[in-house]
């Protein structure tokens, strides 16, 4: 059995040959609203920002504790999120937010950067997995799912860092995926299903083709340099190794999929960046060791991100029509 990692892995890789997993179709089982909620979904995520973002105190109340109780309507009755404000002087706070303004919780300086750097990626994998269960909410009333504006607005939309957080993780996915070009070009993705296989082979070069029209977007060589840097890395690799494992303690099965599928994209991205040369994705390849599993996990989760990114350009867009509608409705002076 292959050990759950290995030096130049970011998080936990298990063996898909080993026989403990369950195949599944993400397709068929999308990231969105399942009813786990309540103290055991918040101890999971308060464990990861308490115990392994480094103790970047100014973000620990605002985000470990300000993400909403998530008991939401259950019953079909209750509401705790915030509803879009009605009042003249409301609205501009709130559409500044959506607006995602160069303003929120400011780091000090002092802080290092792989810190900030480490506790952006948490926050915005936690931002865009609520994205995802607000954008797909079950509406226990309608029976339907629908997107949920109010739940939006309350854990994301009225944070304009969570909004900046998910931007920078896109953006770091994105890096990774150019550097990694080559090798995904070249990657062997057959399956055996003839219509699976055509469609990969048909949308991989389309996605390439995407990400190096996007230009240069990060800069992987201002991590980690100077003496503290390899003691740094080693220490980003553990504490987000370890946000893998506090995952497994997740008590619903199709969040637990999910958020591990997303944290091994993110592990697999920041392996490419930071424990490879460019130099290693040109040629044979021979230098590199990336499982099935993390090159799946990678545009998996590259793909759930720009999913977001379009609900968070959705919810903008029926915040303006509330705001528009309400508005038409005032008295003319």
């Amino acid at each position: 059995r292959r050990l759950e990692h290995s030096a130049q892995d970011f998080s936990v890789v298990n063996d898909e040959r080993s026989g403990d997993g369950v195949w599944l179709d993400l397709v068929h089982n999308p990231e969105r609203f399942t009813g786990y909620a309540g103290a055991g979904a918040n101890a999971v995520w308060m464990s990861i920002y308490q115990d392994n973002c480094f103790g970047v105190a100014p973000f620990l109340q605002d985000t470990a504790g300000g993400w909403g109780s998530q008991l939401v309507n259950l019953d079909g009755k209750t509401m705790p999120f915030v509803l879009p404000p009605h009042k003249r002087r409301e609205l501009a706070p709130f559409l500044e937010s959506l607006a995602e303004e160069e303003r929120g919780v400011t780091l000090p300086t002092d802080v290092p950067l792989e810190y900030r750097v480490f506790y952006r990626v948490i926050s915005g994998l936690h931002a865009s997995v609520s994205t995802h269960i607000c954008a797909e909410y079950f509406n226990a009333t309608t029976d339907r799912w629908e997107p949920n504006l109010g739940c939006f607005i309350s854990r994301i939309g009225a944070f304009p860092d969570r909004l900046q957080n998910m931007y920078f993780n896109f953006v770091l996915l994105t890096r990774a995926i150019q550097k990694m070009a080559p090798y995904i070009a070249a990657y062997d993705y057959t399956t055996g299903g003839a219509g699976d296989d055509l469609a990969v082979k048909r949308l991989v070069p389309k996605m390439l083709r995407a990400v190096q029209r996007a230009g240069p977007v990060f800069d992987e060589r201002e991590l980690f340099s100077g003496p503290l840097g390899p003691a740094r890395k080693l220490e980003f690799k553990e504490s987000f190794r370890n946000v893998s494992r506090i995952l497994d303690c997740t008590g619903c099965e199709k969040c637990r999929l999910w958020g591990k599928t997303q944290a091994l994209g993110i592990g697999a991205a920041l392996k490419a960046l930071l424990s490879y040369p460019d130099r290693a994705f040109r040629g044979h390849f021979t230098t590199l060791d990336f499982k099935r599993n993390e090159i799946v996990a990678l545009i998996t989760t590259y793909y759930q991100f720009s999913r977001s990114l379009d609900a968070i350009e959705m919810f903008r867009g029926m915040y303006q029509d509330i705001v528009t509608d309400w508005r038409a409705a005032q008295p003319t002076p």
